[in-house]
């Protein structure tokens, strides 16, 4: 009879795979699955969630995506993308420095907040050293080029660049929890800290 039944049920559901057919199994569907679900519930979701969200076993996961950190990591790479496009529709080539430094701050700004989630996702968990520096420097990248074109020297775009990716990332984690101000008085604030070294408006001609 249990034989009969085997047959009848079709083969065997192999190990790590879930009942009811309808597995992901793709990256992409993974991450995009994990995406929604961050989204819709919060950066204090578990692997154990996103598997159930994806109808797929912790196992398959675990194989497709990696650890929670791998996961950490490739939504880090997906929100940098997604920061450098707000960037980029905000900042406009030929206008006034200053101008577009201010639009690029808002648009930063502007993508954290469109996925707060997400960001305190991705802040939340541990990068390792070698993954941590290649983010920044895609952070900073588009950074380093506003800045090369305000007149500031390749030396000076990178350590501002980095200096303001760090900042934005404490800022935003610090407004984020509080909600001390809307984002246009954030921009504005940051703007009119960051840009006088920025531009080196802040250093003597006795300095250069």
């Amino acid at each position: 009879m249990s034989t009969a039944s085997s047959s009848n049920n079709g083969s065997k559901r192999g190990p790590g795979r879930p009942p009811g057919g309808g597995v992901i199994v793709d990256r992409a569907q993974l991450l995009e699955a994990a995406t929604s679900l961050i989204r819709d519930r919060g950066p204090d979701v578990t692997m154990a969630d996103i598997a159930a969200a994806s109808t797929v076993t912790k196992p398959i996961l675990y194989r497709t995506i990696g650890d929670r950190e791998a996961l950490t990591n490739a939504l880090s790479e997906t929100l940098i993308d997604r920061i450098n496009a707000a960037v980029n529709i905000r900042v406009s080539t030929g206008r006034d420095p200053r101008d577009d430094f201010h639009a690029a701050v808002s648009g930063y700004l502007a993508a954290i907040d469109a996925d707060r989630n997400l960001f305190l996702f991705v802040n939340g968990g541990g990068h390792d050293t070698a993954v941590l520096q290649r983010l920044v420097e895609r952070s900073a990248q588009q950074l380093v080029d506003l800045f090369a074109a305000a007149g500031r020297d390749e030396v000076a775009s990178r350590t501002w660049s980095h200096a303001i990716v760090g900042a934005f990332q404490i800022v935003a984690l610090m407004w984020l929890r509080d909600d001390y101000c809307d984002i246009d008085t954030l921009a504005d604030n940051l703007a009119d800290l960051l840009w006088p070294g920025v531009s080196g408006g802040g250093r003597s001609s006795d300095d250069s």
